[in-house]
């Protein structure tokens, strides 16, 4: 009697059916042309790297999520890409040196990221998105890209959609404090980042008369700062350094840029927002769309990540995730 073979599949990764192929196939045939239309063109990576390369640009989230092995070969450790984005700093800075800034490049690759087996989460994801690499960083690359993924989306046929816009440089200035030591600015970024106004309370109140009153009135606040445009009015009104004034006025100049364009209806503000604080520069952004419980894109500036691989200028870009995106298509269909 012939035993039968275990026929399956590692944790977090699939196959994906005609239906769901074509599903796939129609966002590429929408996304794609877009980028092209805006001046992006497209570049393709490696599947592997060498993860002392491919390092320089990871975020600490993504470093123990990276699968790697021995390459037989050379005897170094080679990396599966768990992030297109740093792939593209290495590219634009060491092949494309000699291109005229502005450089527009877009890609659409898979990723591969360890997760916890019992986390439900994907290994295996299709990520299709934008980089904008330019000298200085400016409101109107900002906006510009927002502008683009918004108009993807639409160009889905998706309607009830948010792109949620954060400024890491707002939480960065109200912590630049000399009266708060490290200890204490990471306790109330963590209780900022998980909006806990009593976890944030009790952590100001054992501050004592270390801070005045009126500094953290202004901290309890951030927790609140979620919206419409009246969230910038009202984080302008307690930022005081001139990081947290400048983050403010810049999402301010990208506001009135979208609202040209008219399309501010598809815009919120999360000041608490603190997906990627030390990765990120600027505006962070995460796009969400009705019946969808995952981000189906996510963006942001990244400026210091060109200079670590020997190129300094500014960038932002972003990237839809395809599944995501796929599961807010047929979520709208049958709702």
């Amino acid at each position: 009697m012939t035993t039968q073979p275990n026929i399956s599949l590692p944790p977090g990764v699939k196959d994906s059916l005609p239906e769901e192929a074509g599903k796939v196939e129609e966002v590429e045939e929408c996304i794609l042309p877009l980028f092209e239309r805006y001046g992006f063109k497209r570049v393709i990576t490696p599947f592997l790297e060498y993860l002392d390369v491919l390092s320089i640009g990871l975020g600490i989230d993504l470093r123990d999520k990276v699968f790697k092995f021995i390459d037989p070969a050379t005897g170094k450790v080679v990396a599966v890409r768990p992030d297109i984005t740093p792939q593209i700093a290495r590219v634009v800075a060491t092949r494309m040196r000699d291109y005229k800034l502005p450089i527009r490049v877009c890609y659409n690759e898979k990723i591969f990221r360890y997760q916890e087996p019992r986390s439900g989460r994907p290994r295996e994801i299709q990520q299709i998105g934008a980089e904008l690499i330019t000298k200085k960083p400016s409101p109107e690359a900002d906006a510009e890209i927002i502008i683009i993924a918004i108009n993807g989306l639409k160009g889905l046929g998706l309607k009830n959609f948010k792109i949620d816009i954060g400024e890491v440089g707002f939480v960065k200035g109200m912590l630049d404090n000399p009266v708060l030591n490290i200890i204490e600015k990471n306790k109330i970024k963590d209780a900022i980042a998980l909006k806990d106004g009593s976890a944030l309370e009790a952590i100001l109140d054992d501050l004592g008369n270390k801070a005045s009153s009126k500094y953290k009135k202004a901290l309890k606040i951030i927790p609140s700062l979620f919206g419409g445009k009246e969230v910038l009015k009202k984080a302008s009104s307690i930022a005081e350094s001139a990081q947290a004034k400048m983050a403010v006025e810049n999402l301010s100049q990208i506001l009135k840029i979208i609202d040209t364009k008219r399309l501010t209806q598809f815009i919120t503000f999360d000041l608490a927002e603190m997906r990627g604080f030390d990765y990120y520069t600027g505006i962070i952004f995460e796009g969400f769309a009705r019946g969808v419980g995952k981000a189906i894109m996510t963006g942001g500036r990244y400026d210091n990540l060109m200079q670590k691989y020997g190129y300094p200028c500014a960038a932002i870009g972003f990237a839809f995730d395809v599944e995501n995106v796929v599961a807010a298509m047929e979520g709208q269909i049958n709702g």
